[in-house]
């Protein structure tokens, strides 16, 4: 059993989109299986081997586990088929939290939704016990997404200042994609733009799909503020 799972279409996404929370979760003492539901088959630089090498020093900065499914990518969509897979791993993994892309809206890549999608059906099929019967039914307490990282459309958001060289860190793994853009230094921008919410230096966000359970209503109050 893990506390947080964290899906990513591609190698690399978890990283940019929400590492620096993965980071702050991590010296928290929470235990982290990051899972790429593709190797990044078909993008213009580096092969699967190497996106998977990369995959796996980046999860190794914070002492997360990596595993890698088998879905094709490009080709990804919500099919039935890829709902199992994850009721799978999400049976094996035992999450206690998912954390995935998001499922609606505008995104860059078309895997990006359908892998929010797919999670967010296969955590309610994970408890059906007529689905792969064969594997012991498990509740997910609770899916939050990470959005586009050109958007400041949050629920959430996360103060990551203490994290940010680990975040870079993390980054810096996937030497393959850097060599197309800086992504680093992209993805630092924006959690510097996400930051001044919240008058912090860096910040990372999170979107809630479903109503969120609350009860120390004192513990939000602090976001509600005006700015």
């Amino acid at each position: 059993m893990v506390d947080i799972l964290a899906l990513g279409a591609h190698p690399d996404d978890v990283e940019f989109a929400c590492g620096a929370i993965l980071a702050k979760l991590a010296d928290e003492g929470k235990s982290i299986c990051i899972a790429d539901m593709t190797l990044g088959q078909k993008g213009s630089h580096g092969t699967p081997e190497i996106r998977r090498k990369e995959g796996e020093a980046a999860a190794k900065v914070i002492g997360a586990e990596r595993v890698f499914l088998d879905f094709i990518d490009c080709e990804m969509t919500d099919s039935y088929e890829g709902r199992l897979k994850l009721v799978k791993l999400f049976r094996e993994v035992k999450p206690k939290l998912v954390i995935a892309p998001m499922w609606k809206g505008e995104q860059n890549h078309p895997d990006h939704l359908a892998t929010g999608l797919l999670a967010r059906h296969a955590c309610r099929y994970s408890r059906f016990r007529n689905i792969l019967p064969e594997l012991p039914i498990h509740w997910v307490e609770g899916i939050l997404h990470y959005p586009p990282p050109t958007t400041e459309a949050v629920d959430f958001i996360v103060d990551v200042t203490p994290y940010i060289d680990t975040w870079m860190e993390m980054i810096r793994c996937h030497e393959s994609q850097l060599n197309t853009f800086p992504y680093d230094e992209w993805n630092r921008r924006i959690a510097s733009k996400l930051g001044v919410l919240i008058n912090a230096d860096y910040a990372q966000g999170l979107v809630k799909g479903n109503p969120i359970v609350i009860d120390d209503l004192m513990a939000i109050a602090r976001g509600a503020r005006e700015i």
